[in-house]
């Protein structure tokens, strides 16, 4: 069956045209420099509805997803910037510019993957796959192009007009979504410019950045064919596709972002020493002021999404258990965050799709970001030799099945663990899908590489056989990422279904109004929200369980709470849990240094076990001791005394793009 990414690279289909009219419609390379094509022109492919379908499903294919090659930093995920993952490939963009302090104005402009930054301002290196960099505006063009002359396209109806129109707006908007995040204020490109007209009066401020980045949301809104969600009859082929409501939830986000303290603060985190070019100004990173009203604007964007979707059916709704146990539990967590919607599970709202995850002959041809790579390139290869590996931090995020957070923080070292507690016990069912941890007796179904149980302790199987494992590096915290991957032996669980990537989904849109109202004052409805989540895997309510962190009345602790609930919940999704890090301008998270895990083995004696130290099948599950030693290989230099600058909070923007001259400047401390 079509799936909409078939047609992302079935531009084949049209290569002709699209390579003929590339200039023109700047369909490739740098439209912002290059010269107009002759040979196939504008009115050709808005002349036919065909044309216009896959130049639109071509600025699909440049949706973000950190799991592509387009992620840059040499295909580690950025989730490796936050504290929940590590990356310990050599060759990893991380450890070769971020994490010794390496990362510069310069290094943005070079095309060694080793030091590309995590996101890309400028569009580079499109001819080469690995090393292809798409810029957002490379996007917004396409979608500026489409808005402007599909009313012309003749062989459409008004209806698809409208929908069409309505999905560019939203790309676009996402696209500006992912820079602002990145970079604070941005050059605002408001229609697609003939080659030598002054496309930009210059980088705007954050707050008109954002207040643009909501028109567009608007104008997606607006659009009368826009519809709520694609019927379920057409589901099969056109998962994927974006919606009146993929549109309402990133306005959330969108607010989300903009109404945390990064921005909107009485001071700016980071004031210019110098100012070079004489055009920096602290507005294009701060709104100027502090805002609490702006919390009221993300929980009504909210609200209008919750309604709308009610109005609608309540068409989107979380993936629930079909049995109260942890196969039920985790059954539901990974459709909800792995495969894409179907006719029965509609809780992603907004995804992308990097269909050749792996090597599958079950995947459905397609690429992701259109250029020939997905999880099948450098990510994968980048991730199974240790480019993404759990922290021990990760791991306490996780609480107990009952609702309590995590109770051992006393148990590492020697003897600190007489009673032999298995602290991997009786946990949020979530922490099993998200990396392996030693497990006894597996639910049916979730077996491991054929086993029952996991023993990735020292000396034991995931660690210790390399027939089992063969890239020791997976494993170089002591933990081994499970989420997503499913599998470390053979592939045999990659493939399983088409895989969809949220960029927001349900269960976020909850989160999002969890924070937004306690952040507005309404703690109990917050704990409400943060509830429908947690009971989705059978966690007991969060205010009732921990009581001495005293929820309803300590506004603190609750956002701690919600932030932590979002890492369990969407981490590893679209690097939530590092832009959660930086719009809350989290210093105390960035500095702490992190930790891996060492588990032992201990005999009857109470002693910890050398050698091989594998469980066989029968007998009784072994009692351990484990030890969390700071992570050393891949060292950050902000987790030093007094190295730390806030500077790290946005990243640097490219010397070549300032140097163009159409007003561009750099950010603070770079």
């Amino acid at each position: 069956m079509k799936k909409i990414f078939n047609y992302i690279l079935a531009l084949g289909m049209l290569s002709g045209i699209f390579t003929a009219c590339v200039d023109d419609i700047n369909v490739g390379n740098a439209f912002l420099e290059k010269a107009p094509g002759v040979d196939v022109n504008i009115d050709t492919v808005f002349n036919k509805a065909e044309y216009v379908r896959n130049f639109l499903w071509s600025a699909y294919g440049q949706l973000y997803c950190t799991y592509t090659s387009g992620n840059m930093m040499n295909g580690a995920p950025i989730d490796v910037l936050s504290d929940s993952y590590h990356c310990y490939v050599g060759w990893g963009g991380p450890i070769q510019s971020y994490y010794p302090g390496g990362l510069t104005e310069d290094a943005q402009d070079t095309d060694n993957g080793n030091f590309m930054g995590k996101f890309s301002y400028s569009t580079k290196g499109l001819g080469d796959v690995a090393g292809g960099r798409v810029s957002i505006y490379e996007t917004v063009r396409k979608c500026w192009q489409i808005i402007e002359n599909i009313d012309r396209v003749p062989d459409m109806t008004d209806t698809e007009k409208s929908c069409l129109k309505g999905e560019a707006y939203t790309i676009m908007a996402s696209r500006y979504f992912d820079a602002f995040r990145n970079f604070g204020g941005l050059c605002l490109v408001k229609k697609a410019f003939p080659v030598g007209e002054n496309f930009t009066d210059g980088r705007s401020t954050a707050w008109q950045t954002v207040e643009f980045i909501d028109s567009l949301i608007q104008c997606a809104v607006d659009e009368p064919g826009y519809r709520w969600n694609v019927p379920d009859a057409d589901i099969g082929q056109w998962s994927g596709r974006l919606t009146r409501a993929s549109a309402r939830a990133l306005r959330a986000k969108v607010w989300m972002f903009a109404a945390s303290p990064l921005f909107n603060n009485s001071e700016p985190y980071m004031t210019y020493t110098k100012k070079p070019t004489g055009l920096e100004n602290e507005l294009h990173v701060w709104f100027g002021k502090e805002d609490p009203s702006l919390w009221n604007r993300c929980l009504q964007a909210c609200n209008d999404f919750f309604n709308d979707n009610a109005a609608n059916g309540n068409y989107y709704q979380l993936v629930q258990p079909t049995s109260q146990d942890e196969a039920g539990y985790r059954t539901a967590y990974r459709r909800a965050y792995r495969y894409r919607n179907d006719a029965t599970h509609h809780e992603k709202i907004f995804d992308a799709h990097p269909t050749q995850l792996f090597s599958s002959s079950v995947q459905d041809g397609s690429v992701s970001n259109g250029w020939g790579w997905g999880w099948n390139g450098w990510t994968i290869d980048c991730v199974r030799q240790g480019g993404q590996v759990p922290t021990n931090e990760l791991m306490e995020c996780f609480g107990m099945q009952d609702g309590r957070n995590f109770p051992y923080e006393n148990l590492y070292g020697a003897g600190k663990n007489p009673n032999g507690i298995d602290m991997f016990a009786d946990r949020d069912p979530r922490l099993y899908e998200t990396m392996v941890v030693p497990r006894h007796d597996l639910p049916a179904g979730f077996d491991y590489a054929g086993q029952n149980y996991n023993d990735p302790w020292v000396g034991g199987c995931l660690q210790n056989n390399s027939n089992f494992n063969s890239n020791a590096d997976d494993v170089a915290s002591g933990y081994c990422k499970f989420k997503w991957f499913l599998d470390y032996k053979g592939g045999s669980r990659y493939d399983d279904e088409y895989i969809g990537v949220s960029y927001i989904r349900l269960a976020e849109m909850y989160l999002i109004r969890a924070e937004a109202k306690a952040e507005t004052g309404d703690l109990r409805g917050a704990l409400d929200d943060l509830h429908v989540v947690r009971s989705r895997v059978g966690l007991g309510r969060l205010e009732t369980m921990n009581p001495s962190l005293n929820l309803t009345s300590n506004k603190e602790n609750l956002i701690n709470e919600i932030l932590r609930e979002r890492n369990c919940e969407i981490g590893a999704e679209c690097g939530d849990r590092l832009y959660d890090m930086v719009r809350r301008k989290r210093q105390d998270l960035f500095t702490k240094p992190l930790h891996e895990i060492r588990i032992y083995r201990l005999d009857d004696a109470g002693n910890r076990m050398d050698g091989d130290t594998q469980y066989k099948a029968g007998e009784p599950w072994p009692k351990f001791e484990y030890e969390k030693p700071e992570i050393v290989v891949g060292h950050r230099v902000w987790w030093d005394p007094g190295y730390w600058t806030n500077k790290w909070y946005l990243d640097p923007v490219s010397r070549i793009e300032i140097q163009k001259g159409y007003g561009l400047t750099q950010n603070p401390g770079w």
